[in-house]
Formats: structure tokens, sequence, C-alpha cells
């Protein structure tokens, strides 16, 4: 395991051993360095993480619902099957990621930035998304249920068979994004959005 140069006493932060199955609900972890760091199959629930860098690393069927991650680096980390319900990842970078299955229902993710990454069978159902990039990701089989996603950009996403009903993408741009019969869009909110069927059609 590499750990980032922030990590001391025998990869020790703030209580919490820095390996995988690591036990540590409400830790705080802001602004460490844990890029690189192996974290799977961990209990981070309601943890810390603002402005964290985990760039890298490995945190597959972690559970962090309710963690706090504004504005940290998550960029090509391994997120596969992960548990993000609730958390709040405001202006996060996931950049590359892998969000394979991962669930991110009712989690605030405005302003972030998911672009290319693979996140097929992810749920962002109810999720906020207000001004994220999700840029050439792959989204295929993805929930937006009922998500919000005003003025987000979806440019070049792989939307087949991806769930939009009840979802908010007014202001969104969908410019150059692949759907197909199997994209959902029931009730979905198109007003000015960039590439979405009509609203006719979104009915």
């Amino acid at each position: 395991m590499t750990l980032g140069p922030a990590l001391a006493n025998d990869g020790m932060v703030n209580g919490c051993r820095i390996t995988a199955a690591t036990l540590c609900p409400e830790t705080r972890l802001a602004g460490a360095d844990l890029s690189q760091a192996t974290l799977s199959h961990s209990n981070f629930l309601g943890a810390d993480f603002t402005g964290a860098n985990l760039s890298g690393a490995r945190l597959q069927e972690s559970n962090l619902s309710q963690a706090r991650l504004p504005q940290a680096n998550l960029e090509r980390s391994t997120l596969d099957k992960a548990d993000f319900r609730a958390a709040e990842m405001q202006r996060a970078s996931l950049k590359a990621a892998s969000l394979v299955d991962a669930s991110f229902e009712n989690a605030r993710l405005a302003g972030a930035d998911l672009s290319n990454t693979k996140a097929a069978g992810a749920s962002f159902h109810g999720a906020i998304l207000r001004g994220a990039s999700l840029r050439q990701a792959d989204l295929r089989r993805a929930n937006f249920n009922a998500a919000e996603l005003q003025d987000a950009s979806l440019q070049g996403a792989d939307l087949r068979g991806a769930n939009f009903e009840g979802a908010n993408l007014s202001g969104a741009d969908l410019t150059g994004a692949r759907l197909d019969g199997t994209t959902r869009w029931l009730d979905a909110m198109v007003q000015g959005c960039k590439g979405c069927p009509d609203a006719q059609v979104a009915r």
C-alpha cells in the first residue's frame, strides 16, 4: 500500500488506521493525503474528507454514506459498489474514476466533476448534480430518477439504458451523448436542454 506524505504514525490518522476493511465512522480526515491508499470494504459512515486527496485510492464496496467530501480529489479512484448515499460532495473531482454500481442516492454533487468516469449501473436517484460535469462518462443503465441535473454537462456521455424519469435536466447539455430506445425520460423536465428529447417525448 502506498500512503501519501500526510500520513504518519504507521498509517494512523486521527485514530483511523489507513488500511483495507478499516472501521472509521465519523472520523475527521479533512485535508488528509490518502492518495493511492487501499481502503476497500471499509466503513467511513459520516466521516469528514473535506478537501482530502483520495486520488487513485481503492474504496470499492466501502461505506461513505453521509460522509463529507466537498472539494475532495477522487480522480482515478476505484469506487465500484461503494455507498455514497446522502454524502456531501459539492465541487469534488471524480475525473476518470470507476463508479460501477456505486450508490450516490440523495448525494449532493453540485459542481462536481465526474467527466470520463465509468459509472455503468450507478444510482444517482434524487442526487443534486446541478452544474456538474459528466462529459464522456459511461453512464449506461445509470439511475438518475428524480435527480437535479440543471445546467449539468453530459456531452458525449453514454446514456444507453439510463433512467431520467422525473429528473430535472433544465439547461443541461447532452450534445453528442449516446441515447437509444432504452433511455427513459418519463416526466423528465427538459426545458432548455440541448440534446434532450422534446417535452412531448419526455412525458
